[in-house]
């Protein structure tokens, strides 16, 4: 019989005839590969180490599916903000804000951007482990705020401007806190969640957090929270958009406030108000502005209606949310001290005025100066030409007598 040979680097190997397995775990077992991670060993303490390694494998692969197992089941959804729109206006530079007098929030078409952006600065930046925003130490608030200083065009010189990023900051903090407590909610057990865990923050702040959300104290306080939010009788439909927002946003429309009121609390799919309670407001609002005398000016006599009917409210402003700076009480409006600051600032905003007028003035004949000598330089150099062109013929001339 014929014997086939095969070439290899060190010759050629003659093909003998076919070896057969000792036993059928010879054959069934495949061979080991040696990871390059892995060191040298002889043949006795390779298998060994190489079942434990395994081992440890499998048990870890068990550890994080159990993990994974404990977590809530998720609904598909749009998924995380890329926030692509702030990334491609802030190669520009600094995102500019239209924020009104007496206003905490912006009104412009930047406003969402404004707000998601917060978010972000949150949910990455922030320490979470704090349970309030109030609880938060200055330092770590201070560094919030210059991440939004730095994205944004702001005038830190007004007070609307920095209590505008201080609540706003403030009502995302406390925001996120509530969507983690939601997520801790969907687990079975307190142990559940613990071990579950969220990929919304580290360990050790969810282990925390966790910690708090279990204790009576918590509890307690977040079932007497949600017994007052059941006693909310006025509702909105204005959604996630702000008052002042829609108020921008409907002022072409030459709207007045007792018009802005049902705007912000009719239910458009039901052809109705949102309740009873906002349907009596608006009629006796429409009441008494019928009995005003007709001379008297419609807006005006509207925003006084709106104020008399919704009532005031210590630090808020009834009807137009928290991102409007409220009007002072009668009684503050009444007192010395009151008086007296309202006098003072009258004071220096004519004080103000008066400045500004006069660095307009000076800028303009600043302005006029440097037409002047722009004019002057001309002239100049207009004659040094002209100079330049007669001595030019000159010499011409006398090169061609000679």
């Amino acid at each position: 019989m014929r014997v086939r040979s095969v070439k290899f680097r060190g010759g050629r190997v003659p093909h003998g005839p076919a070896v057969i397995a000792s036993s059928l775990e010879a054959e069934v077992l495949p061979p080991r590969t040696t990871l390059r991670d892995e060191p040298d060993s002889n043949e006795s303490t390779q298998d060994v180490g190489g079942a434990g390694a395994q081992e440890a494998l499998v048990l870890a692969d068990i550890g994080q599916g159990q993990q994974e197992n404990d977590r809530p089941s998720k609904k598909r959804g749009r998924g995380p903000a890329k926030g692509t729109l702030f990334d491609r206006l802030r190669k520009v530079g600094k995102i500019p804000l239209v924020i009104q007098e007496g206003h905490r929030g912006p009104s412009c078409e930047n406003a969402s951007i404004f707000t998601g952006r917060l978010t972000w600065i949150i949910k990455v930046h922030a320490d979470m482990r704090h349970a309030s925003w109030s609880l938060v130490p200055e330092d770590e608030k201070q560094e919030l705020i210059d991440r939004v200083r730095a994205d944004f065009v702001l005038d830190w010189s007004r007070d609307n401007h920095r209590e505008m990023v201080v609540s706003h900051l403030g009502d995302k903090y406390n925001a996120y806190h509530y969507t983690l407590h939601k997520r801790y909610l969907k687990y079975a057990s307190h142990e559940e969640a613990v071990r579950g865990g969220t990929d919304m923050v580290s360990r050790p702040v969810w282990e925390k957090l966790c910690e708090r959300w279990a204790s009576p104290t918590f509890k307690e306080k977040s079932k007497t929270n949600s017994s007052n939010r059941k006693k909310l009788k006025v509702k909105h439909t204005g959604g996630r958009k702000s008052f002042i927002r829609i108020l921008e946003e409907k002022r072409a429309l030459a709207l007045d406030m007792i018009a802005f009121y049902k705007e912000t609390h009719w239910s458009t799919r039901k052809g109705q108000f949102i309740n009873a309670d906002t349907e009596h407001k608006y009629n006796l609002m429409v009441e008494r502005l019928a009995e005003k005398d007709s001379e008297e000016d419609v807006v005006e006599a509207a925003e006084s209606i709106f104020k008399e009917v919704l009532g005031q409210r210590s630090g808020y402003a009834q009807g137009m949310g928290h991102m409007v700076i409220p009007d002072p009480s009668p009684a503050m409006k009444n007192s010395r001290a009151f008086i007296r600051l309202a006098e003072e600032n009258q004071r220096h905003k004519s004080e103000a005025e008066m400045y500004k007028s006069k660095l307009d003035q000076m800028m303009g004949d600043i302005a006029a100066l440097r037409q002047n000598f722009s004019e002057h330089e001309k002239l100049l150099m207009s004659y040094r030409q002209s100079e330049l062109e007669r001595g030019s013929e000159s010499h011409r001339e006398t090169h061609e007598d000679a």
